[in-house]
């Protein structure tokens, strides 16, 4: 279940080598932006191979599926009390948030796998939210009708968009982490240096399009996963590495098809 390919993804709005050579575009003569372009992929994709197995990752993912599951409940607060996870009576965006920190071991928080994850997440709780509330609510006043705008979440096809949003999160972080390092060491002086990182901030929204996108892939599985394993309980740390090994092995091959110009 879930293994397949998607058939046909959809174009990206731009393919990540010339995203990059956007970037550059005013040394390019100067800095190889095509080089700076794979290397950075092949740098994510290296990544990717181990982010299955980390505590930090393990534990944000934990949660999502957790707060997912509890959702589909009339009383998710006490669904999640259950589990050891502790919400307000009339919980907020913030409140959420901080009780996703809370999961994570301080240790692992501090790591850069943590810090990257669990902002990747925070993002992503706080997207789906704006993208499926029944009406403006305030996000950081408690109202008795928050709730209300996550029960979506609690099925296959919410649970979808949030994965999605959640992996489009990370891969970005990871583009521009990575982006910045490698433009960083190839830039032949320190103002081209400054100046490129400047270019990358300025098209933070166009990597953050072209890394949701990337994230596509993993919306052929993540629905089936959750219908299967998170409807009846909360599945185990097995089952979550299975789900996590699948997901970012899928990104993995879509980041070498970029890479290969595929």
């Amino acid at each position: 279940m879930g293994h397949e390919r998607v058939s046909s993804l959809p174009q990206k709005t731009a393919k990540w080598v010339d995203l990059v050579k956007k970037i550059g575009s005013m040394y390019a003569d100067e800095i190889p932006v095509a080089d700076i372009a794979a290397q950075t992929l092949r740098n994510v994709r290296r990544q990717y191979e181990s982010l299955s197995r980390d505590d930090a990752v393990k534990a944000v993912f934990a949660f999502l599926v957790t707060f997912s599951r509890a959702c589909r409940f009339g009383d998710p607060i006490g669904v999640l009390k259950d589990v050891g996870v502790s919400l307000p009576h009339e919980p907020t965006l913030l409140s959420i948030v901080k009780a996703l920190g809370q999961r994570v071991p301080i240790g692992e928080a501090a790591s850069e796998h943590g810090q990257l994850a669990l902002a990747a997440a925070a993002d992503a709780l706080g997207q789906w939210y704006k993208d499926n509330a029944t009406r403006q609510l305030p996000l950081f006043k408690p109202t008795s009708d928050f709730l209300e705008s996550w029960k979506h979440l609690g099925t296959g096809s919410g649970f979808c968009e949030l994965s999605r949003l959640y992996f489009g999160r990370l891969t970005e972080r990871y583009l521009n982490y990575f982006l910045d390092r490698v433009a960083s060491a190839t830039s032949p002086s320190i103002k081209q240096r400054i100046q490129f990182q400047h270019e990358i901030k300025s098209h933070v929204d166009d990597v953050s399009k072209h890394a949701f996108e990337t994230a596509k892939i993993t919306q052929s599985f993540a629905a089936g996963w959750f219908n299967a394993h998170v409807r009846d309980h909360v599945p185990g740390e097995t089952e979550l590495e299975g789900f996590l090994a699948i997901a970012f092995g899928k990104l993995r091959d879509e980041l070498r098809r970029e890479e290969e110009g595929k």
